[in-house]
């Protein structure tokens, strides 16, 4: 099965294509856009791998919340290959892979991620891993640091504790269990959590490919 996956969330677009058992690998500084770097990467890790496009059975792709032109770009061209080629696209939240990441090193369920969205604003999700896997126990919000309520037998995951903490101050951190995220997810993490935890199906399905913004929701 060759399995394409695609993550333009960050500042860096990460490719990755797992072709059976092989897997290969590509990223570029998002110095341009989204837009203009992204089908001629694709094209460069296709060449790589020796396989063409109409030879992908599956994509997955960083849904968000994150960038919006990062998460509509990756949308935009994941549902233009699968609907072509009528093969399953899936978008998977950002939220979802952070929660991911971290229970893959911890092994603790109660995992609150917060993910710096725009001005002094975050997106938050909380989950439950042995519960719920990673479907949020509560709709992802997008909130002020001023709303935060933490919990001490929680542990929480954030790629912004520097400016929480110059909104909050330092004793925001002093009694509970903070780590940071600060490097970007990848596609290889992605390719990881739907290789798990998805199911793929046979053919493009539109519902699976809408990107994340938090608080904005897709009716079809």
């Amino acid at each position: 099965m060759n399995i394409l996956s695609i993550d333009s969330s960050g500042p860096v677009l990460s490719l990755t294509l797992k072709q059976n058992d092989k897997i290969f690998s590509y990223s570029d500084v998002q110095e341009a856009k989204a837009s203009q770097i992204i089908l001629s990467s694709i094209d460069s890790l296709l060449l790589k791998s020796k396989i063409n496009v109409t030879d992908l059975n599956a994509i997955v792709f960083n849904k968000g919340p994150a960038s919006f032109t990062g998460t509509r770009v990756a949308a935009s061209v994941c549902q233009a290959i699968g609907y072509s080629r009528n093969i399953p696209v899936i978008g998977i939240s950002s939220l979802s892979l952070m929660a991911f990441n971290y229970f893959l090193k911890s092994n603790y369920s109660y995992i609150t991620c917060i993910k710096k969205a725009y001005s002094d604003k975050f997106y938050v999700g909380q989950f439950d891993v042995n519960n719920n896997e990673y479907e949020t126990i509560n709709p992802i919000s997008l909130c002020g640091a001023d709303q935060f309520k933490f919990d001490k037998t929680n542990h929480y995951v954030s790629d912004s504790w520097d400016k929480i903490v110059s909104l909050l101050g330092n004793d925001v951190l002093k009694d509970i269990h903070n780590f940071n995220d600060e490097s970007s997810l990848n596609s290889e993490i992605l390719l990881k959590y739907a290789e798990k935890y998805c199911e793929f199906g046979n053919s493009f399905d539109l519902k699976k490919t809408f990107p994340d913004y938090a608080n904005h929701v897709i009716n079809v």
